[in-house]
């Protein structure tokens, strides 16, 4: 494994994923989150911490998986379905525990595929991006 790429990767999805949650559950949809659920988001370095977490396992596994195509497309395509595993499942467990709708389950897991599809799509891309420099 190229450490340069897996710590870009690693990095550059963790930090983009972050901001993407940030503004999403803080700036965009803040009224719906906070109606839903009534969670309010605090501990930011916590956040940090959980999306640099998800960008190295998902830098890790992204290479074992690729079988070739356009690194966008599949980073992106592997981004979301590791935002529907991330999110889904825990996300149905606690409307079932604490009485939250499922509509809001569907929509919070699109919007993890969204968030997640572009932290791949940031994975994909450096992966090709350096694998190209070196074959010059």
């Amino acid at each position: 494994m190229n450490i340069k790429k897996f710590l870009l990767a690693t990095l550059v999805s963790g930090l983009s994923m972050w901001l993407l949650a940030g503004a999403w559950h803080e700036l965009i949809v803040a009224n719906f989150y906070a109606e839903e659920t009534g969670a309010e988001h605090e501990g930011t370095a916590i956040i940090l911490l959980a999306y640099l977490i998800l960008g190295l396992l998902m830098a890790y596994i992204y290479p074992l998986g690729y079988k070739g195509g356009k690194p966008w497309m599949e980073g992106l395509k592997f981004g979301a379905l590791m935002g529907l595993l991330w999110v889904f499942p825990h996300t149905l467990v606690m409307a079932g525990a604490h009485g939250t709708s499922v509509l809001y389950v569907i929509k919070n897991s699109l919007w993890h595929m969204v968030e997640q599809g572009i932290g791949g799509l940031l994975i994909g891309l450096i992966y090709g991006r350096l694998a190209q420099k070196k074959a010059k």
